[in-house]
């Protein structure tokens, strides 16, 4: 079976009902992967775009992860997805995540100045910074 990807365009040959991560892995594709197939991070998401039929939906686990992004544009776990027939995979979202390097911190700006923001064991501790200082 053959496995397109976008935005490159690259075409590979590969087995049926193995994992489109471990098949990305093989052909030197990058997906980004936390917890190496779990699943438990939902970093490794993809949309497929083309070829929906040639893959099985996704499984209890991985609805718990991707919620409703799967009903709403179609995304789902590379680390998941296993295909037996020919189908087209966008891994924009995946180059996009590797060119920044770093997730931002969403809300920081609507705070204002004057708001000392650092990160401590996953939470998120503000503290109003005293006059005089910056």
């Amino acid at each position: 079976m053959k496995i397109k990807f976008l935005p490159s365009g690259e075409e590979i040959e590969a087995a049926a009902g193995e994992s489109l991560l471990k098949i990305c892995i093989k052909n030197k594709i990058e997906i980004k992967s936390i917890c190496h197939g779990v699943p438990s991070c939902a970093e490794c998401r993809v949309h497929i775009s083309a070829g929906e039929h040639n893959i099985l939906p996704p499984n209890k686990a991985e609805l718990a992860l991707i919620g409703s992004s799967y009903y709403i544009d179609g995304r789902r776990l590379s680390c998941q997805v296993r295909a037996y027939g020919d189908i087209t995979v966008d891994i924009t979202e995946q180059l996009e995540r590797t060119d920044q390097g770093t997730k931002k911190m969403k809300g920081a700006r609507a705070l204002g100045k004057g708001h000392d923001l650092r990160a401590t064991q996953s939470t998120l501790i503000l503290e109003k910074k005293p006059k005089g200082t910056s």
